[in-house]
Parts: structure tokens; C-alpha cells; sequence
């Protein structure tokens, strides 16, 4: 019986960290995931300039000033995983909040943003 319950409680704790409040992604975590293909939508949020200096491998470019009007071109289920960055990451959670409000459920900041990906000098596409 207290297995059981503890099975349960495990399983409870587990969807519980899926959802829309889901804990910033680390950088390493991302780089892994995207190395064995399961990376999540990746969004940009910077200017088309700063996206063009370099950017995160398989990163969609939308400035977070246009993302109300051109989220559609996402096009992914409002329920899929999208993580959100731009240089420090005060772009991204506003990102964030735009998305959240046109629906989409599970929407992560990536921790730290650009600066902390470039502080461990992690790759970059340009």
C-alpha cells in the first residue's frame, strides 16, 4: 500500500513539473537535448541584427516586439514545449507572458539566456 502511494505521489510530482510553470531550461540540458534530437521549439527573441551575430542551432528568429502578431508562424500545438531566450533574458519572460496570453501552455525561459550560454562557451550558429 505505501508503495503504492509513494508510486503515485512520484507520478503526481512528475506531470506536475510539466506544465506551463515549468522551471527555466539550463543550457546544458538544452545542448543535450538538441545533440540526441529531442530539442524542444527554440525562439529567439532578440532584434534580426543580433540573431544574425549568432545564434542557438535551430533557433526561430522572432523579435519579441512582433511576437503578438507573428506567433502563428510557430507552427506548433499551443501545448507544445517552446523555450524563449534572448541576450539576458528580460526580452524572453516578456516573450513569455505574450505567448502565455495567446494560449500556449508550456512556454520555459532558457536559464540565464544568451549570456549565460555564451559564459560556457557553448556553440553558436551564425
Amino acid at each position: 500500500m505505501l508503495k503504492g502511494l509513494l508510486a503515485a505521489l512520484l507520478m503526481l510530482a512528475g506531470m506536475c513539473s510539466a506544465t506551463a510553470a515549468d522551471a527555466p531550461l539550463d543550457a546544458g540540458q538544452l545542448l543535450q537535448r538538441q545533440q540526441a534530437g529531442q530539442a524542444p521549439v527554440l525562439l529567439d527573441v532578440r532584434g534580426a541584427d543580433e540573431y544574425r551575430d549568432g545564434h542557438i542551432a535551430g533557433a526561430l528568429n522572432i523579435p519579441v516586439d512582433q511576437l503578438a502578431s507573428r506567433a502563428g508562424v510557430l507552427g506548433v500545438p499551443r501545448d507544445s514545449e517552446i523555450v524563449v531566450y534572448c541576450v539576458s533574458g528580460k526580452r524572453a519572460a516578456k516573450a513569455q507572458e505574450t505567448l502565455s496570453s495567446l494560449g500556449y501552455t508550456h512556454v520555459r525561459l532558457l536559464d540565464g539566456s544568451l549570456d549565460t550560454w555564451r559564459q560556457r562557451h557553448l556553440p553558436l550558429a551564425h
